[in-house]
């Protein structure tokens, strides 16, 4: 996504499956979803939302997870605040700014994350693929000795 700065209101929900319901192109998306899966990202991506910032890691590396590379691949910009204090300090229906991987109302910055990429998210996806083969062929091997 190619924009410099983004305002919108914001639209805040632990579950991601209610928030979408809510969503509009013109909405900040505020999540707190770790491993963010496939099928919320296509619905965030149907609901036309152009922002979605991650108080979770939308990829904690734990298993293969393209969620995040759904929604960026859809021109959504994702961006992964860890801990960042939104839930506490915005208000669903408060108008924001989103600048760069920063999230500011009227010129102050509530918090600051790191966009996730499609290149980058490509290639952690096909590292931790590359992971659960590894350990499936080790699994593998391991029981055919045990059954030797």
């Amino acid at each position: 996504m190619s924009f410099v700065e983004f305002t919108g209101r914001a639209r805040l929900d632990r579950r991601t499956k209610s928030l979408v319901k809510r969503l509009s192109a013109d909405d900040i998306a505020i999540i707190d979803h770790t491993d963010l899966d496939r099928v919320s990202a296509e619905e965030l991506v149907e609901s036309g939302v152009r922002v979605v910032v991650n108080v979770a890691a939308s990829q904690s590396g734990r298993f293969p997870n393209p969620g995040p590379l759904v929604l960026v691949r859809a021109g959504v910009r994702l961006i992964d605040a860890p801990g960042a204090p939104l839930f506490d300090e915005v208000s669903d229906g408060e108008y924001l700014s989103v600048r760069g991987a920063g999230v500011f109302r009227n010129g102050t910055c509530l918090a600051s994350g790191r966009i996730l990429g499609e290149h980058d998210l490509d290639q952690a996806l096909a590292e931790q693929r590359g992971r659960v083969t590894d350990a499936l062929e080790a699994f593998a091997e391991n029981t055919m000795r045990y059954l030797r």
